[in-house]
């Protein structure tokens, strides 16, 4: 099940991370930007490449608080949580920007890749539902595209976890019953 979502965000970053950034740019909001965040952003982007992570984290956070209307910092914080599969951190962050950005179907789509990461189904359905939105509301037919797949994969594996579900809950009744019968006859 987060098989198939893990895969589809590597392609996503192998084939295409600069795509959505890019979709991301098109519907940020316009605000003033303090030089120290895109600093900071600079300087965390090149951490990240050193490997040098906590530094990098640091200086994203740092970017949200010197200049928490721009949006390239949440999405560089998000998106390093995701990354390192500190999918909890990666909600905080994405929902707080969805208070800051509530139009913007980037955030929507990022954090149902957290929810999914962290295995909650239903938010993430529903974070990409709205991402999909956003994405045809934007006229971004991009953004729809990638947004739409990856909606589907939710939902595929939503469908996945809830037949096991009903699967595992019928075994178990059957085991009871069983064990209920020679108890029954005695």
């Amino acid at each position: 099940m987060k098989k198939v979502l893990s895969i589809m965000l590597v392609i996503l970053i192998a084939s295409g991370a600069a795509m959505l950034t890019g979709c991301g740019k098109k519907v940020e909001e316009k605000a003033a930007v303090a030089p120290e965040a895109r600093q900071l952003l600079i300087e965390g982007t090149v951490y990240l490449k050193q490997g040098e992570v906590v530094k990098a984290v640091q200086n994203f956070a740092m970017a949200i608080k010197t200049s928490p209307d721009y949006f390239e910092s949440y999405y560089m914080l998000g998106e390093t949580f995701i990354h390192l599969k500190q999918f909890p951190q990666a909600q905080a962050v994405l929902t707080a920007a969805t208070t800051r950005f509530p139009d913007n179907p980037v955030v929507y789509y990022l954090l149902a890749v957290a929810y999914e990461g962290s295995g909650n189904m239903m938010p993430a359905i529903i974070s990409a539902r709205k991402s999909v939105d956003l994405f045809q509301a934007k006229q971004d037919e991009e953004g729809t595209k990638r947004a739409t797949i990856l909606l589907g994969a939710l939902v595929q594996v939503a469908k996945q976890q809830a037949e096991s579900g009903v699967v595992n809950n019928a075994a178990q009744e059957a085991v009871k019953a069983v064990a209920a019968t020679p108890a029954a006859a005695q």
